[in-house]
């Protein structure tokens, strides 16, 4: 039980952290989608990117992927990448991207736990959905823990610095 609360109390405190923190530094991530495409950081930099953590049993998750296929769609200075999590089997993730047309890359990250998943190059995950916003100069600029959607981010980009 302590522990539990221990884990409520941090994830609060980080919360509370975000909104006041400036642009943080970036990892140069290295995504390979599961067309083969490689995705880098510092290759998509001038663009607005938006990394989005996901798992197929998650029902917030899947509300939000028509919202994120639509931003990928309208605008031409984001690109959008989600990251596929904590799956049984590729059949689970591919259903969902053909249930909801994903027009965006999609990253087979696998365990949370695993050494090598796409979330030690990115930051902490506590949940999902959680999605990354990144500057066109490759700065983190919002975490978000919880649902993104299209507005959300047009609001963001448009008040940003």
């Amino acid at each position: 039980m302590p522990n539990r609360w221990l884990r409520v109390l941090l994830f609060w405190f980080f919360l509370a952290l975000i909104p006041t923190a400036k642009a943080a530094e970036a990892i140069n991530f290295d995504f390979v989608d599961i067309s083969g495409k490689h995705y880098r950081l510092s290759d998509l930099k001038g663009k607005w990117v938006l990394v989005n953590f996901w798992a197929p049993w998650c029902p917030p998750c899947w509300k939000e992927l028509p919202d994120l296929n639509d931003l990928q769609k309208q605008r031409s200075d984001i690109v959008v990448i989600g990251i596929a999590m904590d799956y049984n089997n590729d059949e689970s993730v591919q259903y969902l991207l053909k249930k909801h047309k994903v027009s965006f890359p999609i990253v087979m990250g696998g365990k949370s736990r695993d050494e090598n998943n796409p979330i030690k190059q990115v930051g902490p995950v506590p949940f999902y959905p959680t999605s990354y916003l990144y500057a066109p100069d490759n700065q983190i600029v919002m975490v978000k823990m919880g649902m993104v959607d299209q507005d959300m981010i047009n609001q963001f980009i448009h008040s940003y610095p």
